[in-house]
């Protein structure tokens, strides 16, 4: 028996009931119960829902009596990995791009001295950052870190503030992520998203290399960070650390990382140029499938509508009308499998502004009211017919970054590309991920969420579509 329905068994006993009472009380049929008592049938979410207030579950138990149906639903695996995926989203939507600039650091570190102990050595190594990013223009950084060591708040801090530097880092990957190459482990996905903020806060300046060979250096403190001026040595506990300004012994492990990145692969893509990003965006969308995270009113732009909007200040005009319609057209052709799942704020934002988040407003000004109508109205009927799956997540469970148009294609991979919301702006930086393991991962949870408790239903989510287009005139 599974561990839901042995909850749900649990459940009934307590409760004292009978199962045909509980079958009248929560109008399930009597048979659908027995049978998810053997594992012969599994409930709807409906079906869940209406059993849970029946029981009257505190909310401690209705969390675990959702989270044991979600395993039978899915399998264990898929649903630790979809999890996985849920943290992934709610933790880069709470991450903000505006910080505060860093202190001064005036003079470096002593050099040759043992540091002890994990918050010295993490100041420590913040101090140093900061020193040769100030003092070396365009410095150059090479990472090998300890898994326990977290530099994402203390890089993006400098980077956020105009630093100009660049960072290639070594990410450890054990033998056992070769054994099964299809199915990404929970510490990858969360790697992924400590990686992501800094692709982003450096716009590409930040370089992540899977790195799975054993040939690692026989050094109680193997460990290090690589800088202009000296070498961090750290041990993997991160219970000593060492700084080091022999010239020598930095050129040696300079070349020795420089080495190993040969034979490593660019876990994570970047470009930034506008033209290169829409043509990535094109490449990248398959004629037939598109999965997509933001509202996604470009499936409605209409080639009358980019010559009324549309401007090239900078860039000549036919060469961007091209690639925007491009663009455009092929979201338009898209006749299966278009998934977009966005926000009500995202879709409130949208009907008030008229933005179109994912192209900058420098070559795209806001819609007209009664354009916006025009682009609602086809999503919402599309949606009714069924030829577009349209999903708005539920707020108290799952977050989507709004600064962020995230899309999977089973062909070419994650791709991730910055909207206006982002602190530089729509296209600032875009990110490509062709590790199939994590593609599946995404791909997974994407076509997990219709009818799943992250999202609204299909008739609430026309209900407030209708609700926007009649606030429009």
């Amino acid at each position: 028996m599974s561990k839901f329905s042995n909850y749900l068994k649990n459940l009934i006993e307590s409760s004292g009931e009978s199962i045909a009472f509980i079958s009248r009380k929560s109008n399930i049929e009597r048979t659908s119960i027995h049978k998810a008592l053997t594992d012969e049938r599994i409930l709807p979410y409906a079906s869940v829902q209406a059993l849970a207030q029946h029981f009257k579950l505190p909310l401690d138990e209705r969390q675990e009596f959702f989270r044991l149906y979600d395993i039978q639903l899915q399998g264990e695996e898929a649903y630790e990995n979809r999890q996985s995926v849920c943290d992934f989203l709610n933790s880069l939507s709470t991450i903000d791009f505006k910080m505060p600039a860093p202190p001064k650091v005036s003079t470096f570190p002593d050099s040759d001295q043992f540091i002890r102990g994990e918050y010295a050595i993490h100041s420590l190594i913040r101090s140093i950052l900061i020193y040769e990013s100030s003092h070396n223009p365009n410095a150059q950084f090479q990472l090998f870190l300890p898994p326990r060591l977290n530099l994402t708040m203390e890089l993006m801090e400098l980077w956020l503030n105009n630093r100009t530097f660049s960072v290639n880092e070594l990410l450890y990957f054990q033998a056992s992520y070769h054994a099964r190459p299809s199915v990404a482990s929970h510490e990858d996905i969360k790697r992924l998203g400590a990686v992501i903020p800094l692709c982003l806060a450096s716009r590409g300046n930040y370089k992540p290399y899977a790195f799975t060979s054993q040939a690692l250096m026989i050094y109680p403190l193997n460990h290090y960070i690589i800088t202009p001026q000296c070498l961090i040595l750290i041990a993997d506990d991160l219970s000593v650390a060492q700084v080091i300004k022999n010239e020598q012994l930095i050129f040696y492990y300079r070349d020795y990382f420089l080495s190993l990145l040969q034979s490593c692969e660019l876990w994570v893509q970047c470009s930034s140029n506008i033209l290169d990003v829409l043509q990535e965006y094109i490449t990248g969308t398959g004629p037939d499938y598109l999965h997509i995270l933001m509202p996604c009113p470009s499936r409605y732009i209409t080639p009358d509508l980019i010559k009324k909007y549309m401007k090239t200040p900078d860039l000549p005009y036919d060469t961007m009308f091209q690639l925007v319609e491009r663009h455009f057209s092929v979201l338009r052709d898209i006749q299966n499998n278009y998934l977009t799942i966005f926000t009500e704020q995202g879709l409130a934002d949208f009907v008030k502004s008229g933005v179109l988040q994912d192209l900058p407003p420098t070559y795209v000004p806001p819609l007209e009211s009664s354009d916006i109508k025009l682009i609602l109205t086809k999503l919402y009927n599309e949606l009714e017919n069924g030829t577009i799956t349209c999903l708005i997540v539920r707020p108290t469970i799952l977050h989507i970054p709004d600064y962020l148009s995230i899309y999977i294609n089973s062909q070419t991979g994650l791709h991730m590309y910055t909207t206006n919301s982002f602190v530089f702006g729509a296209y600032a930086c875009d990110i490509h991920i062709s590790d199939p393991s994590l593609c599946k991962a995404f791909s997974d949870f994407f076509l997990g969420l219709p009818g799943s408790p992250m999202v609204y239903p299909k008739e609430e989510t026309l209900l407030l579509l209708r609700q926007y287009i009649l606030q429009l005139p």
